[in-house]
């Protein structure tokens, strides 16, 4: 008997941001599964909307594919939460799973997107693009975390290949790109210059018109590194901030994210 193809999952998401009555609202939304948004969610007198984004399907396999767009009009603010960490199966076809996020801010919208991780499975193919395009004075925090896969099952940098392509745009001029790319068999990761002792990658960006202002020095030497951690602070061009961090532990580098996540939140 033969076997059945398996149809690869499409999920797509498209979500849109306004500012009605002192609140962001999402007044758009379309969603296909697996990919889904929960409602907006707020914080007391805070107008700025949390929408968590959920994976119904529990993880992409061979080929499947995520679409993700979003908008933000003049004026919102939006924080989105994914619910859980992204697990790429083994890719038993050959096929790459592909995400491509799209994001525009216009004037004066700020977006937060809490970073999770992203778990390559032994064998697993995985591409990710993140484009981002704002307006001189809208503001952006956004945040990375990759893992080596699943460290606490022995696997470490057993997945075939990961490859994270990140653009922001201020205006139409490209201030940032950052591309990471592993092809585990083909590359000595621990090797000097590489990765080193690390197994875990994590980027925050941060775009914003007060960033300027922000104490860089005093920032990177309040980072809690050492036991495995290292991290660093840079100043770009464009009004731009952009964090690294390397990590042996997962727990010990997201607490630390998150804690320089929040204070950068709290600063702009």
């Amino acid at each position: 008997m033969s076997k059945v193809a398996r149809r690869h999952h499409n999920g797509k998401l498209k979500l849109v941001f306004e500012p009605r009555r002192g609140y962001t609202r999402m007044p758009h939304v379309f969603q296909q599964p697996p990919l889904k948004a929960s409602r907006e969610l707020y914080e007391g007198d805070n107008p700025m909307a949390t929408v968590y984004v959920m994976e119904s399907s529990g993880g992409m396999v061979a080929g499947d594919r995520n679409d993700i767009s979003i908008k933000l009009l003049p004026g919102s603010k939006v924080r989105i939460i994914q619910q859980s960490a992204l697990k790429v199966y083994r890719s038993h076809t050959g096929e790459t799973c592909v995400q491509s996020i799209d994001a525009e801010l216009e004037e004066d919208a700020r977006l937060e997107w809490m970073p999770e991780v992203i778990i390559p499975f032994a064998d697993a193919k995985f591409k990710m693009e993140t484009t981002i395009r704002l307006a001189k004075n809208a503001t952006l925090l956004w945040g990375e975390i990759i893992a080596p896969g699943r460290e606490m099952r022995g696997e470490v940098f057993d997945f075939s290949s990961l490859k994270s392509m990140l653009r922001i745009y201020v205006e139409d001029e490209l201030i940032a790109f950052d591309s990471l790319h592993f092809i585990p068999e083909n590359m000595k990761l621990q090797d000097l210059g590489m990765l080193e002792d690390a197994l875990y990658v994590g980027s925050i960006w941060l775009v914003s018109k007060k960033a300027d202002c922000l104490d860089l020095r005093a920032i990177q030497e309040a980072l809690n590194v050492g036991d495995g951690l290292r991290a660093g602070v840079t100043r770009l061009a464009g009004n731009a901030v952009h964090c690294r961090f390397l990590g042996v532990n997962q727990w010990r580098l997201q607490q630390e994210m998150k804690r320089v996540y929040t204070e950068l939140s709290a600063l702009i």
